[in-house]
């Protein structure tokens, strides 16, 4: 109620104090007459789409020969043109002239209502926005089309289409001298301003309007980088390239909630176009892209780096990123920014060998770590899938029996702990959620992310999702180590030397690079020669001990995202941090090292782990052992059978046999595990969308 009342007042107030200025008056006023009903275009277009309707030019001959008309329209400017209106008084009657500033259509629309017409309409922008608009005229034959050519030449306010003349800057000053439609673009005529034609879309018109109210910013433009005095051969810019007024819907304003960085990114990159190509690449810039439709951006755009009117080279000292000024210009968002975090290179091109070394050979170096781990890994894949596809195909009854066999055995083998079982989980869980948030700030410029950032709240929520789910996973991490810590501590006896009683490093080697570990040996390799001589028909099909070479790869491939993805993740998130220390230039090696680490990741978990684990055709829906914790002792034998012999001849068989209840809650498990597997494939999918979509 408060805010109600306090409205009302204000409202109130504006209407008494607010000096005639502020209103379109004989001083500047539109050429419309209270009691008539004045149209857009686009509605004056929707209305005469509807039958009954007539449209009618109050231009003058001379303005019709210039300009051309409507089509159908009929021209009322001679003698006794009452005689043209229809019999019919309850017919939709459009009447049109030049401009708002025109008021013949608005007195025969007058003249219509007075004689019965009481569907008379004014289409108040006239056949000036007409054309602007794009939309068909037709013209009188024989006549110069020069003036419309001059209304669609560069020399127009603005490239964007306009669909509201509303002042979307000053009408949101309450009291003051307001400017009307003519302080801007009218033109000095006998001591008056007046608009002529075509002056209402000259920039240099208006321009000269801005500074005779904006002289504080006139005089900073003029010392300015951009001041055509300074620079008087380039193409500087002026008033009307950075500044709206008339906005598109796109760049929509309100008091509250200012879009002014958004429309700051579109205009200065309308010029700048490397320079926004490579802010765009940065996470100012993609959460720029990906802002909320109406939110208003929280990160920095070009203005709250460079500046507005005082724009200077960088070396000039007045700049506000001079290096005088550097600390201080980022440490407005920055709290604590240093020498070395002002170093970081806001545009960077990673592709620059000459100019930026350190970036180009981070960049070279993910790259072809991409390429490598796919290129094997999809080869790998490719030719196995085929190998398990022509198996069962050419033995379909044993391969069934064999199903069967392993279907129907009770007999189960521990191979996970409830601890490995939760730590996968919440891996997973966090992993997910990474993606979920990452994705869409990788390919920004995909047609999907907008939906997705949206979906989460805008490009600020979505990064406290990744870092809520970074955090989960290092929690999981740190929880592998100290368990790796305890059973080494734990089991410490077993790298004594018996005879010594003393620790023997030959002895702890050779279990670290041993069968039970998941370190690599020598054995792995013998085994990938083997695999890839069964997929060609070469070798039988080899048999694996307790981890595969594959598995060992998704689990050492962990410790190296972890290092590399959580290292650089964490000079992203505390960047003021991490500069006290490093060059700011390992900000954009941080950046690169990030993003291609977990684009390998997410692509490799997603492509290559999902098929080794649960859909190659001896697996396929889904391996449930990761939510057991077991093995069934006919599995181990398909697959493991150096395990399963190591096993039995030490005797340790019978200890890992176990019986569980997994039968009773295996539902819920299969429900997660596919909710999870459906979750992965959608996101590979939108990668490989988004690759689609940058190639074609």
């Amino acid at each position: 109620m408060h805010n109600m009342l306090m409205k009302i007042l204000l409202a109130i107030l504006t209407f008494y104090l607010t000096p005639n200025s502020a209103f379109a008056g004989s001083e500047g006023e539109m050429a419309i007459i209270d009691g008539l009903l004045p149209l857009t275009i686009k509605q004056a277009k929707d209305l005469m789409n509807k039958p009954n309707t007539y449209v009618f030019d109050a231009n003058t001959k001379e303005v019709r020969d210039q300009y051309g008309y409507i089509p159908k329209s009929i021209f009322i400017n001679v003698d006794n043109w009452e005689n043209l209106l229809p019999k019919d008084k309850n017919a939709n009657l459009v009447f049109y002239c030049l401009n708002r500033l025109c008021f013949d259509s608005s007195e025969a629309a007058m003249i219509a209502m007075q004689k019965g017409y009481q569907n008379s309409f004014v289409m108040l922008d006239g056949i000036e926005k007409w054309i602007i608009d794009g939309e068909v005229i037709e013209r009188v034959p024989g006549t110069d089309n020069s003036i419309i050519k001059k209304i669609l030449s560069n020399d127009e306010l603005t490239k964007d289409k306009i669909t509201d003349y509303k002042d979307t800057i000053h009408s949101q000053m309450y009291f003051g001298n307001l400017p009307s439609c003519r302080d801007c673009h009218g033109v000095e005529a006998d001591g008056t301003k007046e608009i002529k034609n075509i002056e209402k879309s000259s920039k240099r018109a208006v321009n000269a309007n801005c500074i005779s109210c904006h002289e504080k910013d006139a005089k900073k433009l003029s010392l300015s980088t951009h001041s055509a005095q300074i620079h008087p051969g380039s193409n500087n810019p002026s008033c009307t390239d950075c500044h709206g007024i008339h906005l598109p819907d796109n760049y929509k304003l309100d008091a509250s909630n200012m879009n002014i960085r958004k429309l700051n990114d579109d205009r200065c990159g309308s010029c700048h176009t490397k320079k926004q190509e490579r802010y765009h690449e940065t996470f100012h810039g993609k959460a720029m892209i990906l802002n909320s439709p109406g939110k208003a951006p929280k990160v920095a755009a070009c203005a709250d780096c460079h500046g507005t009117h005082n724009i200077y080279p960088i070396k000039d000292p007045r700049s506000q990123l001079s290096k005088e000024n550097r600390v201080k210009t980022c440490a407005q968002c920055h709290p604590g920014a240093n020498e070395n975090f002002v170093s970081f290179i806001a545009h960077a091109n990673h592709k620059d060998k000459e100019n930026y070394p350190e970036l180009y050979n981070t960049y070279i170096f993910m790259t072809g770590l991409l390429i490598s781990v796919f290129v094997f890994f999809g080869i790998h894949t490719f030719f196995w899938s085929l190998k398990l596809i022509k198996t069962k195909l050419d033995h379909p009854k044993e391969w069934k029996l064999r199903k069967e066999q392993i279907k129907a055995d009770r007999i189960k083998i521990s191979r996970f702990t409830p601890f490995n079982i939760a730590q996968h989980f919440f891996m997973a869980i966090s992993f997910l959620g990474l993606s979920f948030s990452g994705l869409p700030q990788k390919f920004s410029s995909a047609d999907w992310a907008q939906s997705m950032i949206n979906f989460m709240g805008g490009p600020i929520m979505a990064t406290k999702i990744h870092h809520f789910s970074a955090i989960l996973m290092i929690i999981v991490f740190l929880s592998h180590i100290g368990e790796i810590c305890y059973y080494s501590y734990k089991n410490r006896a077993g790298s004594y030397d018996p005879d010594t009683g003393k620790f023997s490093w030959k002895i702890f080697l050779k279990k670290l690079f041993g069968p039970d570990s998941l370190m690599p040996n020598w054995q792995d390799f013998k085994d990938i020669w083997s695999n890839f001589k069964w997929f060609f028909g070469f070798g039988q099909r080899p048999q694996f001990d307790r981890w595969t070479y594959w598995e060992k790869f998704d689990y050492l491939a962990v410790f190296w995202g972890m290092f590399l993805i959580g290292l650089s993740g964490l000079v992203l998130w505390f960047p003021t941090f991490f500069t006290k220390f490093l060059p700011g230039w390992m900000i954009n090696v941080c950046a690169i090292a990030h993003s291609d680490e977990a684009l390998l990741a997410t692509g490799f978990i997603f492509a290559v782990h999902f098929f080794n684990t649960h859909f190659r055709a001896d697996r396929f829906p889904m391996d449930m052992s990761i939510f057991s914790g077991n093995l069934k002792e006919e599995e181990i034998k398909n697959d493991k059978m150096r395990w399963y012999k190591r096993l039995k001849e030490s005797g340790k068989l019978e200890k890992l046999i176990v019986k569980d209840n997994f039968e009773s809650w295996s539902w819920l498990a299969k429900l997660i595990g596919f909710l999870l597997l459906f979750t992965g494939l959608i996101f590979l999918f939108l990668i490989i969308y988004a690759f689609a979509q940058m190639l074609f």
